[in-house]
């Protein structure tokens, strides 16, 4: 038996991420911890809570040492071990293991900023005798994590589950972190992670105890959650007679949704609260902390007023929406007939389209009408979502959910004729269109929209053809195929094959959205460094939109021929070469097959033909001054031109009317910091510093100096 106190047997210290990950420190993983298991829900709660804390205190006016006093997050505990001087993560593996990815992530998107926060080599990994060893250290994980920290090409496909999951949750942190954080926010929201948000960490030397401090947290203390205290709220409510019908369907039905997944009997609470009784944003922000207290706090309000009230709460309420819920879970993981749009959104990760789709049902809704109504909403955001990605508009979470829930708490009970005329009418309001198709290219932080968007098209014209491949097939790997990865029709080394394109305009061009097509690995592996007319012969054993190219996919080919003549598509072959204009007319064809697959009217919305007139509303509120309100306060004349500077090269822009920034490739972005991207083919960048207006003198006035001058006038003014 130890003769140690207690207190030294036991440590317990409040831990900032840099101290958890600081002075070499190393967690090490026993053999009996469970794998790497969190899935794109749990990263995306863990970016959206940590976004969501950061902005509310973020402003343009601040210094970085400003963050300093900005509200601190705390993540929890973790429970380790300590042994032969490593740490041995008892308890918070999952958590850890995601913040270290998530600064392996950051790390890669400072890359080359002037303002990049440094120090971040050294929480992640720590070199001992010239092998990197990470802070969260498996030897099995090791390759994996070498390649995600040095951008290396990896195949997880056939590795144990723990790497194949941080594999993709690395990718879910590239495509869930907020868009309007990667410029000049970055450093701010860096050093806020690093020295704000922090852990409690309970150490002991003695594992077993550990062990039992694990168990004690977990077990014995018998935790209740928001369900529980929901649930025993509820029963305490309903009469005797109803009480065990109560208990038996709230049991029923959230066994049912915990078989699909383990946390949606809370998602489904929370999503059904707010979708039918939440009055605004207060109330939306309280039921995602504890519903349980909102619903006792709310009873009343929300018609709860008597025993009879809460049991029809439950049983005829709860029990129907409930039901539809799980078909709606079901549909987000298998493409079904009939609800392919939810599948879409639910790839995309648009987990706001659940509440938005329960606010429209009613519990005299049959099975006809859910599906109606479930393909008008996810529909919608099908189209949103698609002309978002082609216009370099974001669409997470953070910069859509008090458009949504508002619009949700609009929608409420809506009969399918006043839906399809109420959200045909948020479709006339997207100023976004598919004309941005026109000028779309592939850039570092779009990768996965330009391959979701080449899978779509991939998978409608199978379908028009009957080849029988959907977008599952492209999205997950088609039958025993590997995954599916972007193909360039130009090989990289093909500028001696086009003598006559200057050699930065082959690189612009070779990255249009018409040069691409999407195919298995192996081919590009094998292929894909090949000139034009040795790749297209192999071209023909690929997809029907691949085969397109080559002149014999339209020989004997009569459901392809007669798909173009029904829809009057431009497909043309190119048996010799692929040009600069070969580009253009694959570009304008591609345009012409995203208008047609995100056709309002194949998902039934109303869409009248003058939009009405709504104030914009794109994303979260931020304290800033936009490029558009520079434009109307005559601050930035329309017509300006633009030169940002890197590495000794010049690019060019024009600020247009609408105050958006063109750059040379034609494509247009609403925000500085997003065209400063496209140009220097980065994942972040300040594009407030990169800018500068060109004056009639020839002077250069850089874009912040423009901001601070619109900021300083609206101070004033108030």
């Amino acid at each position: 038996m130890s003769a140690e106190p207690v207190s030294e047997l036991i440590l317990g210290h409040t831990r900032t991420v840099r101290e958890i990950f600081g002075s070499s420190r190393r967690y090490g993983l026993d053999s009996y911890q469970r794998e790497y298991a969190w899935t794109d829900k749990q990263v995306e709660e863990l970016i959206n809570d940590l976004t969501g804390r950061f902005v509310k205190d973020w402003s343009p006016k601040h210094e970085l040492p400003d963050v300093e006093r900005y509200q601190p997050y705390f993540l929890g505990p973790v429970i380790t071990a300590r042994r032969d001087r490593i740490s041995y993560l008892i308890d918070g593996q999952q958590r850890l293991t995601t913040l270290m990815l998530l600064l392996m992530w950051l790390r890669r998107i400072q890359d080359g900023r002037d303002d990049a926060v440094p120090g971040l080599d050294s929480l992640v990994y720590m070199d001992h005798y010239g092998k990197k060893l990470f802070a969260v250290d498996d030897e099995e994980r090791r390759p994996c994590l070498h390649a995600l920290l040095t951008g290396a090409d990896y195949d997880a496909t056939h590795e144990p589950i723990s790497v194949r999951n941080l594999w993709r949750a690395f990718g879910a942190i590239d495509r869930l972190f907020p868009e309007d954080l990667r410029d000049e926010e970055l450093p701010y929201f860096i050093y806020w992670l690093l020295d704000r948000v922090t852990l409690v960490e309970i150490s002991t030397g003695d594992a077993s105890l550990a062990l039992e401090i694990f168990e004690t947290m977990n077990d014995r203390g018998l935790r209740l959650t928001s369900l529980d205290m929901l649930k025993s709220f509820l029963l305490s409510q309903v009469s005797d007679d109803d009480r065990d019908r109560v208990n038996q369907v709230w049991r029923s039905r959230l066994t049912d949704l915990t078989d699909i997944d383990s946390n949606a009997h809370s998602a489904f609470v929370k999503n059904w609260l707010r979708a039918k009784y939440s009055t605004g944003a207060e109330d939306d922000e309280a039921i995602g902390s504890a519903f349980d207290k909102w619903v006792r706090k709310s009873a009343p309000r929300i018609g709860l007023d008597g025993p009879s009230a809460v049991r029809d709460f439950v049983v005829r309420d709860m029990d129907c929406l409930a039901s539809r819920y799980r078909d709606l879970l079901a549909a987000t993981r298998t493409l079904t007939p009939g609800l392919e749009p939810v599948y879409y959104n639910a790839h995309n990760s648009v987990t706001l389209q659940l509440p938005l789709i329960l606010a429209t049902l009613s519990i005299d809704d049959d099975n006809d009408t859910f599906r109606r109504k479930a393909v008008l909403v996810a529909g919608y955001l099908d189209l949103f979502v698609a002309r978002s990605m082609v216009n370099a508009h974001d669409f997470r979470y953070t910069t859509v959910e008090h458009r949504l829930f508002s619009l949700a708490r609009e929608i409420r009970g809506m009969d399918v004729d006043t839906l399809a005329k109420r959200l045909g009418e948020e479709v006339a309001a997207i100023s976004d269109s598919f004309e941005a198709v026109g000028a779309f290219s592939l850039r570092p932080r779009n990768r996965t929209y330009v391959k979701y968007l080449l899978a779509r098209i991939a998978a409608w014209l199978d379908t028009q053809c009957g080849t029988g491949y959907t977008f599952a097939d492209y999205a997950r790997g088609a039958k025993d195929q590997q995954p599916y990865e972007i193909e360039h029709i130009w090989a990289t080394d093909g500028f001696s094959h086009q003598p006559n394109i200057p050699r930065r305009r082959f690189a612009e061009l070779r990255h249009r959205f018409g040069a691409l097509l999407l195919l298995p690995k192996d081919f590009n592996a094998s292929f894909g460094d090949l000139p034009y007319p040795k790749k297209l012969p192999k071209y023909m054993g690929q997809n029907l939109l691949t085969r397109s190219l080559h002149p014999d996919c339209y020989e004997n080919n009569p459901s392809f021929l007669r798909a173009i003549q029904a829809h009057n598509l431009p497909f043309q072959p190119f048996p010799d070469a692929f040009d600069a204009a070969a580009i253009d007319s694959r570009q304008e064809l591609y345009q012409r097959l995203c208008e047609l697959i995100w056709d309002p009217a194949q998902y039934g919305l109303d869409v009248p033909t003058t939009a009405p007139q709504r104030a914009k509303e794109r994303g979260r509120v931020r304290f800033d001054i936009s490029l558009r309100q520079l434009v109307d306060q005559v601050l930035l004349p329309a017509g300006s031109q633009l030169v940002g500077s890197y590495r000794n090269v010049d690019h060019k822009a024009e600020l247009t009317a609408q105050g958006r920034i063109r750059i040379e490739s034609g494509e247009e972005f609403e925000a500085a910091s997003p065209a400063a991207m496209a140009v220097l083919e980065k994942q972040s960048w300040n594009g407030w510093m990169f800018w500068h207006v060109v004056n009639s003198d020839g002077s250069l006035t850089r874009l912040d100096d423009v901001r601070k001058t619109a900021i300083e006038r609206d101070s004033a003014d108030t």
